[in-house]
């Protein structure tokens, strides 16, 4: 008897007990799933091309199936990966690599300078549109010397450039030029070097497989990433981590759940260091927020003590564009802390009246559209609680809750809203150039600062570190003043990992880049 006829044997005769258990049999992945690491993510993955990652989600799943020629290993020193040896010049201008043979994409096609050529020239054309472009800005020039080895000319020194060189290659003969398109196939069906290969990518659920090719080794036979944006649901199955039909890892807890796996037979709660914030963004083409006594106001009015306490759990509150850890975090620069007779004045300073409720200047109210991500950690709770807060200095809050594409759309591209909120991961450096440069790729809220932007210009072409560090010192206090955002927090995070897997190390921002020394039982 087929499953089919059994189900409907059994509901017929009513047997309801045993229709759920055999559903339960049916819907559990079976004993060949067993070696299959499952996690879940709050956002679908922008993209699985590296150039256009653009959400932590993204950026994670790529680490499985792309290479970069070096990465940090797990003491923090340089390691070759597509590279295996690299000499810079004395004069800091330049470096040559010496590339791993028998290096296969997943297509079984060899891996050779040519693709590293290629994917900086990829990288640096005009008609390839992406927001970390300003990563590749530094090299002048990339030569292929033979199958193997390629060379790097730099357009102003560098101190231990092998470190700018841990972006990921992709591979030139899946592309007709080098301006690649989002809607390029290649976005959702790639092809890398890294150690598990693209074998679904669905709407929910994205399958990886362990490429039997691979170069080195990797332990775990298959990957799912599931979507999954309730928090609630990713608690629950994490709660069956030892059984087929949960998941093995859970990369942020949210602090009310902690306390279920602080005492866990299955599950183990780790630290994840990051190098994150979250920010509160104005739309500077409104007439209300482009006054900077308004912004400075809105961050008045805003108890973010509370707000963090209350919705997302303990965090450090910050006063400018850095974490604490950065070496760049100014502390001589203070944090603001509630002042709702401070926020009133600042208003009535800038014009800003009380008329029938709202703060209204001529014919500008200070009525404004909060839009967020729906996927955001906990954003409805601190959507209303940022709303009770404003309305108290007279600014009417009007929130808008769409899904992740969606946000893409009306925030990053049509810039439709007044507010938003939302979180800035980086790697191991917080380049800020990109978010307040006029102009620049990431600065979707339309900031201009002519004072900020020759800071900013003035960091680049600092190559002397005490006096970058300076410079960015610098910057943290400017904009600490002029508020481009109001800067929140970055959070104290705990991701939880079943008992089952061995080897573990999560690599800050990255997450995934060791998972092929994991191993699951």
């Amino acid at each position: 008897m087929t499953q089919k006829n059994m189900v409907l044997s059994l509901y017929k005769q009513g047997s309801l007990l045993l229709l759920g258990m055999i559903a339960l049999v049916l819907c559990t992945p079976q004993l060949g799933n067993a070696q299959v690491f499952r996690y879940p993510e709050s956002s679908k993955q922008s993209s699985l091309m590296p150039f256009f990652v653009e959400n932590m989600s993204a950026v994670r799943i790529t680490e499985f199936i792309f290479e970069p020629l070096v990465t940090k290993n797990k003491r923090g020193d340089i390691e070759g990966v597509l590279a295996y040896s690299w000499t810079p010049t004395p004069d800091g201008l330049g470096i040559t690599f010496k590339l791993r043979q028998g290096v296969k994409w997943h297509d079984g096609r060899p891996f050779t300078a040519r693709d590293v050529v290629f994917t900086v020239k990829a990288a640096q054309d005009r008609k390839t549109l992406f927001n970390s472009k300003s990563k590749y800005r530094f090299i002048k020039s990339v030569q292929a010397i033979g199958d193997y080895q390629v060379q790097f000319r730099f357009i102003q020194p560098k101190k231990k450039p092998e470190e700018l060189f841990n972006f990921k290659i992709i591979p030139a003969h899946a592309f007709k030029s080098t301006a690649i398109k989002r809607l390029d196939k290649f976005n959702r069906r790639p092809i890398g070097t890294g150690p598990y290969k693209v074998e679904e990518a669905a709407l929910r659920v994205t399958k990886l497989v362990k490429f039997d090719g691979y170069w080195g080794r990797a332990s775990i036979r298959g990957v799912e990433m599931i979507h999954t944006p309730d928090s609630s649901e990713q608690i629950n199955l994490l709660k069956y981590s030892g059984q087929g039909s949960g998941v093995q890892a859970v990369i942020f807890i949210p602090p009310k759940n902690l306390s279920i796996f602080e005492n866990s037979d299955t599950v183990v709660l780790e630290p994840y260091h990051t190098v994150s914030w979250w920010y509160l963004a104005f739309n500077h083409k409104n007439k209300g927020l482009s006054d900077v006594k308004v912004r400075q106001a809105i961050a008045m009015a805003m108890d973010r003590e509370e707000l963090l306490g209350a919705h997302l759990g303990q965090g450090d509150i910050l006063s400018g564009p850095f974490t604490e850890s950065s070496p760049y975090y100014n502390f001589d620069v203070e944090a603001r802390e509630q002042d709702l007779d401070e926020a009133k004045s600042l208003l009535d300073q800038a014009g800003y009246r009380m008329k029938r409720g709202v703060r209204t200047k001529g014919r500008t109210k200070l009525t404004l559209d909060f839009v967020l991500n729906k996927d955001l950690p906990n954003s409805q709770q601190l959507a209303l609680s940022i709303q009770a807060q404003l309305k108290q200095i007279g600014v009417d809050v009007k929130t808008t809750f769409v899904d992740a594409a969606l946000y893409q759309e009306k925030v990053f591209n049509r810039k439709q809203f007044d507010l938003t909120m939302n979180v800035w991961s980086f790697n191991e450096i917080e380049d800020i150039f990109p978010l307040f440069r006029t102009g620049a790729p990431s600065n979707y809220i339309s900031y201009s600062n002519k004072a900020i932007d020759a800071k900013l210009d003035e960091s680049r072409r600092e190559s002397d570190y005490k006096a970058h560090k300076e410079i960015m010192m610098n910057l943290h206090q400017m904009l600490n003043e002029d508020l481009p955002y109001v800067f929140l927090w970055s959070l104290d995070i705990y991701s939880g990992l079943s008992r089952q897997l061995k080897d573990i190390f999560i690599q800050p921002y990255y997450y995934y880049s060791f998972f092929k020394d994991w191993s699951l039982k």
